[in-house]
């Protein structure tokens, strides 16, 4: 009945981990993005005694991918995807290159969002903050030759990286404040359920409440491992929104009437309803991930995007 922490934990976790990037979905990816970006300190330019050149200044052609005025190098996005062409190699059921397309467009789309959403905030991360965690980073792989092979097998240059990482980290600084939205304590209800496959069984139930026999016991005959117990529960944590809705209608003491959902049919009695009352580390982390989902949703249904790509 209870939404367990989505393994999109890989979509929730990235909420708390600053730096990641799309396709770190391989054991090898996944190590380094979370910790650093690229750009080993290049070598500073040597200056020239002579008199400069004077040049013709070249007219920046926009890219074709835009979200909300800003672009998104068409370079980054081809690495993107070849990123994530090579997380798929060895998988048994292919992607398209259609479906490559659009995930990774989907996720820069987002990215570029929640970085919007952070300057908006006022929050973005320095030049200083960025060189810290390279340096982090090649500490921990042991040496810049390292981060640079790394960077090679993963189609980076060096101020790729250090782009991919800066976008991740803000994105990031977004989506922390974002979950921390989520109070720590919102009105729950407690609730318990006789929970049936047939209606006709759910209508013997509630032929037999009807007539004094005992909820609690009825509960446990239908589920003998838990009794029926449904626990605390905000609104948008249970799976089935008719029952969540039910259970919110109900008065403590009273129980419903027969509800169907997708898995079966239930009668809920409400135990204990509460306006604020503390959030489970499981409800917390699932009304977060939700919040992301739904800030991400409006984001894009109100951003003007603009993709010319062939």
């Amino acid at each position: 009945m209870q939404k367990r922490f989505h393994s999109i934990i890989s979509l929730f976790v990235l909420i708390l981990i600053s730096g990641s990037l799309l396709w770190a979905c391989t054991p090898k990816q996944t190590e380094l993005i979370e910790e650093a970006t690229p750009v080993v300190e290049l070598p500073s330019a040597q200056v020239s005694t002579n008199e400069p050149e004077i040049l013709p200044t070249a007219t920046e052609e926009p890219s074709p991918i835009m979200v909300n005025g800003e672009n998104i190098p068409v370079n980054y996005y081809n690495n993107e995807f070849a990123r994530f062409r090579d997380s798929q190699a060895g998988l048994e059921q292919a992607v398209s290159d259609e479906e490559i397309k659009q995930s990774v467009l989907n996720y820069l789309f987002e990215q570029q969002l929640l970085v919007q959403g952070a300057h908006t905030n006022g929050l973005s991360v320095s030049d200083e903050e960025l060189q810290a965690r390279i340096d982090l980073l090649i500490s921990e792989l042991g040496s810049s030759d390292a981060l640079m092979s790394w960077m090679q097998e993963n189609h980076f240059d060096e101020s790729e990286f250090r782009l991919a990482l800066k976008l991740s980290m803000e994105a990031a600084l977004m989506r922390d404040l974002i979950i921390q939205s989520v109070p720590d304590s919102v009105e729950q209800v407690r609730a318990q359920q006789i929970f049936t496959y047939t209606e006709a069984e759910a209508n013997a139930a509630l032929t037999n409440l009807s007539i004094g026999t005992d909820f609690n016991k009825l509960a446990w005959d239908a589920s003998p491992q838990s009794g029926g117990e449904l626990g605390w529960f905000p609104r948008g944590y249970l799976l089935y929104p008719e029952v969540e809705a039910a259970a919110f209608s109900l008065e403590p003491g009273t129980y419903s009437g027969v509800i169907q959902s997708e898995i079966g049919y239930h009668i809920l009695l409400v135990l204990e309803h509460e306006a604020e009352h503390a959030l489970t580390t499981d409800a917390r982390l699932s009304l977060q991930n939700k919040a992301l989902e739904n800030w991400l949703a409006d984001a894009l249904a109100n951003a003007q995007i603009v993709v010319n790509l062939p």
